[in-house]
């Protein structure tokens, strides 16, 4: 929707947000959780703080390509953000963050803490 990746730079934002893998109502959610290391990004599309959110979330996959990175469009999945809500115990919040090791909650940050910096930082930890 919005360029605000690297302005000019189609090609690039297009690959960085091919490489997050939207999850819905026909996701096997306990299957996905319950992977090794997993990142869980709650999304708004009508919410400028987390279209800024976004922005971080694909410079980190540009960064990081190899790691696997799970949107869940708030608006149009909500039953699927609550389900994950009620798996994990974190309280839905809109951007979210939530990184998962081994089906356990490591971390959940939201908003102005959904960073590059911070995102590298979590799974360097």
């Amino acid at each position: 929707m919005f360029n605000w990746f690297n302005k000019g730079d189609s090609e690039t934002a297009a690959v960085a947000d091919s490489q997050i893998r939207e999850i819905g109502g026909d996701t096997d959610l306990e299957a996905l959780l319950s992977q090794g290391t997993v990142i869980l990004f709650k999304h708004s599309t009508a919410c400028p703080t987390s279209w800024a959110a976004h922005l971080q979330v694909m410079k980190f996959t540009h960064a990081h390509p190899d790691f696997p990175v799970n949107m869940v469009p708030v608006i149009q999945q909500r039953a699927t953000s609550n389900k994950i809500a009620e798996r994990t115990g974190v309280r839905h919040e809109s951007p979210q963050i939530i990184l998962l090791r081994d089906g356990k909650v490591v971390t959940a940050i939201s908003h102005g803490s959904i960073t590059l910096a911070r995102l590298a930082q979590l799974i360097s930890n």
